[in-house]
């Protein structure tokens, strides 16, 4: 009987500790949907400062221990948001990139009690693929420079980050690459740089990102799996042979304005030259034009609902290059699923499953909160890589559709689990959350 009622005991506080971390990682994804992707370290610098405050570690000791001793629902939710979102210290469950797993790590802010907005962050995690994160990032922000009483910051962010990514696909390059015909390869992205960014209107900023990238890129040594280098060579997946130190310089302005409390457009437009230090063979241009539009169908109180939410995207992303040169194929866009950065893209298709050097991307989707915490989303997605800029037009567009369920945390949506289909691959399910990191 004793032991018995140890066994209950030891599988009720598991049962305890998973919902922990499920319910922590929507406490995480909330905290997290704001930060942009890890290739734009400050896009919006106009992002309320947090003044100093603190620890949190008092209330996380109250209520773990409520939880345990007297469990409710209340008490495992405020346990998990308390664990995953405590300051200056809290635990993070999350994945690095699509297809990394979920890992778990460790996150620290420090906001340092001067007259400047000062904020140092540092942030690692470990998947159970053995992908693993860690960043350091160091801002301050000040009121924005020029004319005009509105709220925004100038900000200034230094960081370091560094992504091991041990097993990618690559289907080949090009819109017309069979997805049976996948390989592996491993990847480092390893990254110093310096973000500067100003508003200068209420719906106008620029940033711009001066940053010096490390990459490594190899084979996989994994059992039942094809690694990249026995099938591709340096013609047909251009870097593979090596990977030289790059400079990157980017330019980046930004319109994000609400029109009648109901319409909202998101423009960002970035122009960037990566910088080959090496032999210069590998240096070209990327241009990215993202225009996204949001409206809002419905009213509450008088305002628009953030969880009745119809939105639009149009991407474009050109990259040009001199005639003796090219453009490695690690630094390459990506449709099917979700990209490097955890974007979601052509969502019937498996992720990454389509790489070129010029993308073109069309979204529709629709977001609706049914009941408590749980709402329905459906989705269309149009887009297509292509070797050439004339090849982007909307011929020949790959498609897809789809639909599951929205999981929404104060107004915002926080994790999705949906299906895609009609892309004649195969149903391909997604289950998480996007923009963790």
């Amino acid at each position: 009987m004793v032991r018995t009622t140890l066994k209950l005991s030891v599988g009720s506080q598991v049962v305890r500790l998973a919902l922990v971390v499920i319910a922590g990682m929507l406490a995480t994804s909330a905290s997290v949907r704001a930060q942009e992707p890890t290739g734009a370290p400050l896009a919006h610098p106009t992002v309320a400062y947090k003044p100093p405050l603190t620890n949190d570690w008092a209330n996380w000791k109250r209520d773990c221990h409520l939880m345990f001793t007297k469990p409710g629902k209340d008490d495992i939710i405020s346990c998990a948001t308390d664990t995953f979102r405590n300051r200056p210290f809290h635990f993070v469950a999350q994945t690095v990139v699509p297809g990394s797993g979920v890992g778990g790590g460790g996150f620290y802010g420090h906001d340092f009690n001067n007259n400047d907005q000062t904020r140092l962050e540092l942030t690692g995690v470990l998947t159970i693929r053995q992908f693993s994160f860690a960043q350091v990032k160091f801002t301050k922000q000040r009121p924005h420079f020029g004319p005009g009483s509105f709220e925004g910051d100038a900000a200034i962010q230094l960081f370091a980050r560094n992504k091991q990514m041990t097993t990618l696909p690559f289907y080949g390059l090009g819109p017309n690459t069979n997805v049976h015909n996948s390989v592996q390869f491993s990847q480092r992205d390893t990254r110093v740089g310096i973000t500067v960014a100003n508003p200068f209107l209420p719906w106008l900023g620029v940033s711009g990102t001066f940053e010096s990238l490390w990459p490594s890129v190899g084979g996989v040594t994994a059992t039942k799996v094809i690694s990249i280098q026995n099938v591709y060579t340096e013609q047909t997946a251009p870097g593979l042979a090596t990977q030289p130190n790059f400079l990157h310089y980017q330019i980046f302005p930004y319109i994000h304005h609400l029109f009648a409390d109901r319409f909202l457009l998101d423009y960002r437009f970035r122009y960037g030259y990566f910088q080959d230090t090496s032999t210069g063979h590998y240096s070209f241009r990327r241009l990215d034009l993202d225009f996204g539009h949001s409206f809002s169908p419905e009213r509450d109180n008088g305002h628009r609902r953030l969880d009745s939410i119809f939105s639009t995207r149009f991407k474009i992303s050109l990259s040009d290059k001199s005639a003796a040169h090219a453009i490695p194929f690690y630094l390459q866009e990506t449709i099917g699923g979700s990209d490097i950065d955890n974007e979601a893209t052509l969502r019937a298709f498996k992720d990454y499953r389509f790489r070129g050097p010029n993308a073109f991307l069309v979204q529709a989707e629709y977001d609706r909160r049914i009941k408590g915490p749980v709402g329905l989303l459906i989705f269309y997605d149009a887009g297509k890589v292509a070797l050439t800029h004339s090849d982007i037009n909307f011929s020949n567009m790959h498609q897809g559709f789809g639909g599951g369920l929205a999981f929404f945390m104060a107004g915002k949506v926080v994790f999705r689990a949906y299906v895609g289909l009609g892309g004649g691959e195969g149903a391909h399910p997604y289950f998480g959350i996007a923009n963790f990191i």
